[in-house]
């Protein structure tokens, strides 16, 4: 337990100040990519990153960026990528940092017009209140509830309509377990009063909430920029029937990332180069997940908020915390 409270507080107060770092970047006309690799680059340098032990600290899983109508799951696939802010957007910004496996995720979003607020305020206020209600043997069923109850009283107009705000019902907060970021108990969004999970000391949970102005409902569409070694597959039945392109690309990314998301942008600095194929092979085997981005219908907008939160016996500490949200 010390371990883990040492790593994730170390780990918390580098989100906080990369965030602050790149405050002033996320504007109209800044190139998403930039954004991206600052976040990134500044989790590497005050994570003290060294790459001849790369589990040790780092990235928790790539920055996403994910705008207006897309939920989650994007960032730049290539460094390639030109996309720029518009002023109309709005940007989830989620990225993570780890320290001995524990994972610090936390997410905001930004907007440039007032016309969002009710939006954004719709999931800021659900992430609050998830996290009040949070603590040992909470029953979680009791927290999912009252988030949708918070999204779900929350109006926007948009082009002189007035519509509902729903929670983007296939999202949920989860629990994280060390070089795991979706582990076993979720935190739903909406009422589900045949989930009978608690909160139990010592677990350390990803609270977050979506907000969409569309249907709350989304769909996986696009290029896939977030990959995972499946944590179920056993790394000595893996290189079975496999190439050498293929054993050389798994070896690396569990090396380099062990069970930790990563993204294609990284491969070359992995020295992996030409990966498409050998990705795909091991995606079609079961041995590599992925998680492409997610949408609601076109049009919509969608907000997050997300903290991550540590469970006592008698406190619940919001470990990503920080004067800005």
């Amino acid at each position: 337990m010390e371990e883990k409270i040492k790593s994730l507080r170390i780990a918390a107060d580098i989100h906080k100040k990369v965030r602050k770092m790149v405050k002033d970047d996320i504007k109209p006309g800044a190139k998403i990519l930039d954004i991206c690799e600052k976040i990134e680059n500044n989790v590497r340098l005050l994570s003290k990153y060294d790459i001849e032990k790369p589990l040790l600290q780092g990235i928790g899983f790539p920055c996403g960026f994910s705008v207006n109508n897309c939920a989650a799951h994007w960032t730049p696939v290539t460094s390639n990528e030109k996309r720029k802010i518009k002023k109309g957007d709005v940007c989830k910004i989620d990225f993570g940092v780890h320290v001995n496996g524990y994972i610090i995720d936390s997410a905001w979003t930004v907007a440039f017009d007032e016309k969002y607020n009710n939006l954004l305020n719709a999931t800021k206020d659900a992430t609050n209140t998830g996290l009040k209600l949070a603590g040992c043997d909470t029953r979680i069923s009791e927290i999912s509830a009252n988030i949708e109850e918070v999204i779900n009283s929350y109006d926007i107009v948009l082009n002189n309509k007035r519509l509902k705000i729903k929670p983007v019902r296939s999202l949920c907060g989860h629990q994280i377990e060390k070089y795991k970021i979706h582990h076993k108990k979720a935190i739903p969004i909406i009422r589900m009063d045949n989930y009978h999970e608690k909160m139990k000391e010592g677990e350390f949970y990803a609270i977050e909430t979506f907000a969409s102005t569309g249907t709350g409902n989304v769909i996986e569409r696009g290029d896939c920029s977030h990959y995972m070694v499946d944590y179920r597959n056993e790394k000595k039945k893996n290189f079975q029937n496999m190439n050498s392109d293929e054993k050389l690309l798994l070896t690396t990314l569990y090396k380099k990332r062990s069970t930790l998301p990563f993204c294609p942008r990284w491969l070359k600095s992995y020295g992996i180069n030409n990966y498409s194929d050998n990705l795909n092979n091991l995606v079609k085997r079961n041995i590599i997940n992925t998680y492409p981005p997610l949408y609601d219908v076109k049009g919509s907008y969608i907000s997050q908020f997300e903290h991550t939160i540590l469970i006592y016996n008698d406190k619940t500490e919001v470990l990503s915390r920080s004067d800005d949200y």
